[in-house]
């Protein structure tokens, strides 16, 4: 169809706002054009339809022929606004402002076969433009719309035509959504067979049968990777729009999709994120206080920080900052906080005093080193601020101590070298400029790694190895300024017994005046924390990996109070035991949980633990509190000390091994059923056979009808040993399917004559349509209607009806047994066709639970689905579907 014989098209052009003429881009033949376009050219219809676009606009072909030409050539559209034209309309000239777009339309191929002239007359609005600017906004708006919707649009967008929904129209975005597949052309359930069956395809039905949108919001939809590849879950948010005919009927339907899927990844990781987020900063060893907004409200803050403010978290979170520490008002850190929020940069102080009023009046001074780290939304506005501080109280009153002690050994020469040489801590004397080491005691020669031969001699020649670090600059930064220099955990590499070591030192570099004033000598005053330092490292290390490990594990922690029993249970803990994360959750509420059966054993392995210091280690059941989920559980477990040396807390994890448990009883209760359902025709078999000795020892003659029973017998039991083989070699991968182009109402007529002949108990009839072609595996199709017939057989009473029947169904051909059998329970439908699985009853019907199992495998490795309807007391019917084979022209 051409693109001018298009009926809707026409209908769009002549209702467009603006003036739209299609030209052919091969001919620049007007070919469409609508009223607008006629009014602003001026110009009568038969003057531009069916004529050369430049005879009808001579004078215009001087300014605009060549851009007309590179539209056709670029495939790139051409914009002119407001641009001013002499134009002869109505037989007179006129000078006009017009707006106009030489716009290509391009084949499937990209190549240009179109070109649309789109034009709106602005002459008005540039003479009364503070007038009119809202309705030229409009109109090049509107313009712009209808030019860019389908090409440009942000959303996947498709039309589908026709009751099969062929795809009529695809544009880049919708096709990223299915990449690799062909659509053009093709159903949608041909294209994307994954959605047969899916509530997608129902909407998509009514919307084309009523004339009514509808809309999905974040829905899961289970596409495959790629065209018969794996099948993934992905979100999207659909909006199905009606397409209307000249008659107002339906005859298409227009598709808008955008995918959310990765919207809801980060959703969810969020979510996890803030679970585990309180978690991480509770084992931090820094004080951690998240604190939001203008009035600084406490939102987050880990026991650390509350020891520090000698706090509660009842106390502390949701209030505003200085509500909760007044005594801070007059102090720097409020304002220092609305700093960061304001500039977004970090704050970091060292050796800040903090000044707190005791309950006696008292003043408590403290010391901390923090660091004030900006906290952004999402768009990069900055909404709060995290605060990490190290109390170093101690540590400034021992560096106090440290520097008072080396001003105190400046006060005599003699009485100086004397402390040095005396001193418990490293000590060395450097002297003048050129850092000549004057004096080393035995600590810092240690520290060093030398010998007493280096006095005498200048530093960068004693520690050779300091060349490139930074002391020695920061010695003669001392040596200059006269200021001393202090440091904690600075790292050195020394060389010690000839090999360059790592060590971390607390150093204090103070500068020793002489009667001028000036610099004389340098004092060097060093303390060994490398020992300190790599234990840190690996407490952190540790830290951090068993994180990782907990967070990888998906495993659930508590903390038990070994004294109060108070319990701190983490995010995955209370779900396992069916708590939502905002319940609270006491270890009472932990033992109520579980199953009666268990409850007793676990609180008596609890107390045991906590007392006697043994290792926890119990699986058992428990049943969730809200969701009343059952799961296993396993929790391991110990005593944790603390400081002081003492057990005061009870720690461990919890796992969910419900599946590992469930198989465990479904692999123990198939050994037992086994056992009993080769036993019975095993005993039989033995039976007959004793009987048929008997006679033969006799010297009677065995009658043919004699072997029916015993081969019986064997034919269950070898049904019994194949179906349990080939559930062996489906787990195994060795169960292939080899397809071949069959009638299946052919297959099935052969199984239902074998059925006939077998069991003449029963009324067995057949309603099967011919000429019914599928591509399968014709033995195992085969395996699955014989057993859907025998159970129908088995489970129901002589002489009832049993019906097979085929047909299609649209693209599909669909196969039913129906019986007037026992019947089975809702409950038990949707677990029918699970591995081993057995209704429960009163009957003594062998079997492994496996052949609906085997028959529901058959059936997906067909891309089919097998399902059964039923009600206790009135029969079942069985069905599957499998696609029906396209024509080969046969």
């Amino acid at each position: 169809m051409k693109l001018t014989d298009n009926a809707q098209l026409g209908m769009i052009v002549d209702s467009a706002p603006i003036g739209i003429c299609i030209l052919n881009a091969e001919t620049l033949v007007a070919e469409m054009l609508n009223d607008k376009f006629l009014e602003i050219a001026g110009k009568p219809r038969e003057a531009i339809l069916g004529k050369w676009y430049w005879e009808a606009f001579a004078e215009a072909k001087e300014y605009f022929e060549r851009a007309l030409a590179e539209v056709v050539i670029s495939g790139e559209p051409y914009y002119a606004d407001e641009v001013k034209l002499m134009l002869v309309r109505h037989g007179k000239q006129e000078w006009i402002y017009v707006t106009f777009v030489y716009a290509p339309v391009k084949n499937t191929d990209g190549q240009v076969t179109k070109v649309a002239v789109w034009v709106l007359e602005h002459t008005s609005q540039v003479h009364e433009r503070q007038k009119v600017t809202a309705e030229r906004e409009a109109a090049e708006r509107e313009r712009d719309r209808l030019y860019n919707f389908f090409r440009q649009a942000p959303a996947g967008i498709c039309v589908m035509a026709g009751p099969d929904f062929v795809y009529e129209l695809v544009n880049v975005n919708y096709q990223a959504l299915l990449p690799g597949r062909e659509l053009l052309g093709r159903p949608m359930f041909e294209a994307v067979p994954e959605l047969i069956g899916t509530p997608l395809e129902q909407v998509l039905k009514e919307v084309y049968a009523t004339g009514k949108p509808k809309e999905f919001s974040e829905l899961l939809v289970p596409f495959n990777e790629y065209e018969g590849g794996p099948t993934v879950d992905r979100y999207f948010t659909f909006s199905y729009v009606p397409r209307f005919d000249a008659q107002d009927m339906v005859d298409g339907i227009f598709v808008f999709a955008y995918e959310v899927t990765h919207i809801l990844q980060s959703k969810f990781a969020a979510e996890q994120a803030v679970n585990n987020l309180q978690q991480i900063i509770d084992i931090l060893p820094a004080s951690v206080v998240v604190i939001r907004g203008d009035d600084l409200i406490v939102e987050m803050i880990n026991n650390s920080n509350l020891n520090y403010w000698k706090k509660s978290k009842e106390e502390v979170l949701g209030r505003p900052f200085l509500e909760i520490l007044p005594d801070l008002a007059d102090q720097p850190f409020a304002g220092q906080l609305r700093e960061v929020m304001r500039t977004g940069e970090v704050l970091d102080v060292k050796e800040s005093p903090v000044l707190f009023t005791m309950a006696d009046g008292s003043i408590r001074e403290t010391f901390v080193d923090y660091t004030y780290q900006p906290l952004s939304d999402i768009k990069g506005n900055i909404t709060g601020v995290l605060v990490m501080s190290f109390e170093i109280t101690d540590r400034v009153h021992s560096k106090r101590m440290l520097e008072k002690y080396a001003e105190e050994l400046a006060i005599s020469e003699a009485r100086f070298k004397f402390v040095i040489q005396e001193a418990p801590v490293a000590i060395g004397v450097l002297a003048g400029r050129e850092l000549i080491v004057e004096s080393a005691n035995a600590k810092i020669l240690e520290v060093w790694g030398k010998t007493k031969e280096i006095v005498g001699m200048k530093l960068e020649k004693a520690l050779p190895e300091l060349q490139g670090q930074q002391f020695l600059g920061i010695l003669d930064e001392v040596f200059t300024s006269g200021i001393a220099f202090h440091a904690e955990e600075i790292k050195a590499m020394l060389e010690h017994d000839g090999e360059l070591k790592e060590f971390f030192f607390n150093v204090v570099y103070q500068p020793v005046a002489n009667a001028s004033g000036a610099t004389a000598d340098i004092l060097v005053v060093a303390v060994d924390v490398t020992a300190q330092v790599q234990a840190r490292r690996k407490v952190e290390h540790a830290e951090v990996m068993l994180r990782h490990a907990l967070e990888a594990g998906n495993v659930g922690t508590w903390n038990i109070h070994t004294e109060t029993r108070k319990m701190i249970a983490s995010p995955r803990l209370k779900e396992l035991f069916g708590y939502d994360q905002e319940d609270e959750m006491e270890l009472a509420h932990a033992i109520a949980q579980i199953d009666e059966e268990h409850r007793e054993a676990v609180a008596h392995a609890v107390d045991d633990a906590i007392q006697n210091g043994g290792n926890y280690d119990i699986s058992y059941k428990v049943i969730g509190y809200r969701d009343k989920k059952v799961r296993w559980v396993r929790g391991l477990g110990n005593l944790a000390v603390d400081e002081s040396g003492k057990f005061t807390t009870f720690t461990g994890v919890i796992m969910d091994i419900t599946d590992i448990k469930e198989d465990e009883i479904r692999k123990n209760d198939f050994i037992g059923m086994v056992s009993h359902e080769m036993k019975t025709p095993l005993t039989s078999l033995n039976a007959y056979l004793q009987l048929m000795q008997r006679k033969a020892g006799k010297g009677e003659v065995i009658a043919g009808q004699s072997f029916e029973q015993p081969l019986k017998q064997v034919r269950q039991l070898t049904a019994l040993i194949n179906g349990f083989l080939n559930v062996s070699r489906l787990d195994a991968g060795k169960i292939h399917i080899e397809k071949s182009r069959f009638d299946i109402a052919e297959m099935i007529a052969e199984v239902y004559t074998e059925h006939i002949d077998l069991y003449s108990t029963h009324q067995i009839t057949s309603d099967l349509k011919a000429g019914i072609y599928v591509e399968a595996d014709r033995a195992k199709l085969s395996q699955v209607v014989n057993n859907l017939m025998s159970n129908a057989v088995k489970y129901s009473p002589v002489g009832s009806k049993i019906m097979i029947s085929c047909a299609p169904v649209g693209d599909l051909v669909r196969v039913a047994v129906s019986d007037r059998g026992i019947g089975i329970d809702q409950a038990d439908l949707e677990k029918l066709f699970e591995r081993f699985y057995r209704v429960e009853n009163n009957t003594n019907i062998s079997g492994f639970g496996i052949g609906l199992y085997l028959s529901a495998e058959i059936i997906d490795r067909h891309g089919g689905k097998i399902w059964a309807e039923s009600e206790r007391g009135k029969g079942s019917t069985f069905y599957f579907e499998l696609p029906i084979a396209e024509h080969d022209g046969g």
